[in-house]
């Protein structure tokens, strides 16, 4: 019996897309920070996806670090909910009918398994539908459907390393890195720019956050700091606030479906400009021409 060469590429392909999902357990049934979630371990991470909300509370590096540390607050209250309900990935959309839907806390969405890495959610208008695909090393989220009437975003508002420590915590994108300057959001100090990725990293950790939309566009991105008093960079707990395609005043900017990002963790500390261009060398591997 002859096999075509065409056969066995499907063979190598199949058993390369089962033996990656061997490694990604999805499991439900579960709650985190008051709501029922997906649970989805892989090599690199842990996450927690509440599936009325869309969104993660909860993202664990190797060491239980949590990277996000979504709390339900009853009232949001600016600055001090950056400790607690403010946090929280992707945050799709913000106001409208459809405000909160991608933000842990809230319940604007069914989101089901539809494979056996991938989820999908739904807002419970219809209007808006986004994936998320587990790989070992990679989280990446597909944006399938947008209400042409409402613009969204993308961010990640966290604690890096699950602790408020800007002094002994640094940034990049891919303009530069590593950087320590401390952008204050209390104190109106964010940086805007035009990015196609984003890391953050803490001085105790040998790992890094990576976060890279993989579509171009020509819309600012945001970059800050916001403590939980007004005290701001000094405050005692708090969150980064990164986000593509958002601008002053806390607008969102991006219209388009068919957009894709991802997230994951880089098992290495940046600490010089030659770690930073070998990052750049890795990420530029997933982005699109």
């Amino acid at each position: 019996m002859r096999i075509s060469c065409v056969s066995v590429i499907q063979f190598v392909v199949w058993g390369y897309l089962l033996f990656s999902c061997q490694k990604i357990v999805i499991e439900d049934g579960l709650e985190d920070a008051g709501q029922a979630c997906f649970k989805i371990t892989t090599p690199n991470a842990t996450f927690f996806y509440q599936k009325e909300a869309g969104g993660f509370s909860s993202i664990l590096d190797r060491d239980g670090n949590d990277w996000i540390g979504f709390k339900q607050d009853s009232l949001e209250n600016y600055p001090s909910s950056a400790a607690s309900s403010y946090r929280g990935l992707p945050n799709l959309v913000f106001r409208s009918e459809d405000g909160g839907a991608g933000h842990p806390g809230f319940r604007k969405c069914i989101s089901e398994r539809i494979s056996p890495n991938r989820i999908r959610s739904t807002s419970k208008s219809g209007r808006w539908q986004w994936t998320w695909t587990f790989e070992p090393d990679l989280a990446t989220l597909t944006i399938d459907r947008v209400d042409s009437s409402h613009a969204y975003w993308f961010l990640y508002e966290g604690p890096v390393g699950g602790r408020f420590k800007p002094k002994e915590q640094y940034w990049g994108t891919d303009r530069e890195g590593p950087l320590r300057s401390m952008p204050d959001h209390y104190a109106g100090s964010t940086v805007y720019g035009y990015w196609r990725w984003f890391y953050a990293g803490d001085d105790n950790l040998n790992r890094i956050l990576l976060i890279a939309h993989l579509d171009q566009d020509r819309l600012p991105d945001t970059f800050s700091y916001l403590g939980n008093t007004p005290d701001g960079i000094h405050a005692p707990d708090g969150m980064v606030v990164f986000g593509f395609g958002r601008i002053e005043n806390a607008i969102p900017l991006m219209r388009e479906q068919k957009q894709t990002f991802c997230i994951g963790f880089f098992e290495k500390k940046i600490q010089t400009a030659e770690d930073h261009l070998e990052l750049e060398k890795k990420i530029n591997k997933l982005m699109q021409p």
